[in-house]
């Protein structure tokens, strides 16, 4: 007996044999390894193309809020009641002072960063060469400092900040409609609602979240003609580690307070409005944690697929091969080694077309981030970021495939295993 057949036998075959063995079984039906393989190679690029656009999405929704990150901000403004109570009437306008800002300051002031008072005030802006509508809103150096660039002219001094000077500092856009240009707009006169301010300075937003809004020194907003002492909302910047809970604590004892202090129903949630940013980022997580839950799924029901169908095949090409597994059996292959080739050549087709369907699936991704990149290059807010996938996802994608070879090969080995030699000889 030879050693070649003695090791057969014995279901001990090299491992450079075991691999010539599978290359020749799966050489003995191509079509059959083609149709699995293609079935492979789909459901992997399907399964890094959703967890890549996935990714992509998570990315780019979440660089949209650097800007909102930095400030994690409670934001008071104004309503109407809703309910008659303690001498209010239903629908009577509510309103915000500087010494609301200042009491909130005294009384919570351990509790959050910084409290001031905002002034916004929609306007018309007039030049000699154009006209625009605007916000005009109060330049805070804690808010505004690491949202603008300035790209023309220069930004306000502390010293400007704290008066009442006529001058402000204008968006590109609106710099473009009142005078042409950019470069054009630095130290020219434009009218707001009627009255001549000096624009020292141009700028653009910081982040991907649009800021236009002709800037002013608070003073001076609150000094425009015809606009009151009346603020627009009081901000509350809380600390940038401040729990959830102590959030949402802080925000009711704000409420309470100003509610007590305006003789408000407590049951009317209309009289005065609560914008709180985080809220929205929360919701916007949950919200991308059930896009990453769909995508996984879909991904995972991708490579469902594909085992059904590698193992559907792989279980035809056993049926087709019962003589050759019966003569194998005949020379002296044991269950085992028959299982093992079986089981063998499931995995060998899932990884080699499982790594095509990686590198396709992560070649689609590559060329799709051109495209959204020059899609949006301009845009103020993100939907779909960077949809690369990172070198962790290839090698779980890559065990996952074995995996899926082992799970749709199982079967159809088991199967190979319980061939009758008798019967399988007498087989056409």
């Amino acid at each position: 007996m030879t050693a070649a057949l003695r090791k057969m036998k014995e279901g001990r075959l090299s491992l450079g044999n075991y691999f010539r063995d599978i290359l020749a079984s799966v050489r003995m039906s191509r079509r059959r390894g083609f149709l699995s393989g293609l079935m492979t190679v789909w459901g992997v690029f399907i399964f890094i193309a959703v967890v890549g656009t996935s990714n992509g999405i998570d990315r780019g929704n979440r660089s949209n809020y650097d800007y909102i990150l930095q400030y994690i901000l409670i934001s008071v403004s104004p309503g109407e009641t809703s309910m008659a109570y303690n001498g209010l009437i239903k629908g009577q306008r509510m309103s915000l002072t500087r010494d609301d800002a200042q009491e909130l300051q005294t009384l919570f002031s351990d509790r959050s960063e910084f409290i001031y008072p905002r002034k916004q005030i929609p306007v018309k802006c007039k030049s000699l060469t154009g006209s625009a509508g605007a916000l005009v809103s109060d330049y805070r150096k804690e808010l505004n400092d690491n949202a603008i660039q300035i790209t023309a002219g220069r930004n306000f001094t502390q010293v400007e900040l704290d008066g009442r000077n006529r001058i402000c500092i204008i968006p590109e856009a609106i710099a473009v409609q009142l005078f042409g240009r950019v470069e054009d707009a630095v130290n020219r006169t434009l009218e707001i609602n009627g009255l001549p301010y000096i624009a020292q300075g141009v700028y653009k937003s910081s982040h991907k979240v649009s800021i236009n809004q002709v800037l002013v020194p608070f003073e001076t907003a609150m000094s425009m003609q015809g606009m009151g002492d009346e603020l627009s909302s009081i901000d509350i910047k809380l600390f940038l580690k401040t729990p959830v809970e102590e959030k949402y604590r802080l925000k009711e004892d704000i409420r309470s307070w100003l509610y007590f202090k305006k003789g408000i129903s407590p049951d009317d949630t209309s009289a005065m409005h609560f914008e709180e940013y985080i809220d929205f980022i929360e919701a916007q997580e949950k919200l991308l944690d059930s896009i990453r839950l769909f995508t996984v799924i879909l991904g995972l029901l991708s490579l469902l697929m594909g085992i059904l169908g590698v193992s559907s095949i792989v279980f035809l090409s056993v049926k087709d091969r019962t003589k050759e597994i019966a003569v194998r059996l005949v020379c002296g292959s044991n269950k085992g080694s028959i299982f093992r080739l079986v089981l063998g050549e499931s995995v060998f087709v899932m990884l080699i077309f499982g790594c095509i369907g990686m590198l396709l699936g992560s070649a689609a991704l590559n060329v799709a981030n051109i495209v959204v990149k020059k899609v949006t290059a301009d845009a103020k807010w993100i939907f779909i970021g960077d949809m690369t996938v990172s070198w962790q996802l290839i090698l779980s994608c890559t065990a996952i495939i074995i995996v899926c070879g082992l799970i749709s090969g199982f079967a159809p080995a088991r199967k190979a295993t319980s061939v009758r030699i008798n019967e399988a000889m007498c087989c056409e």
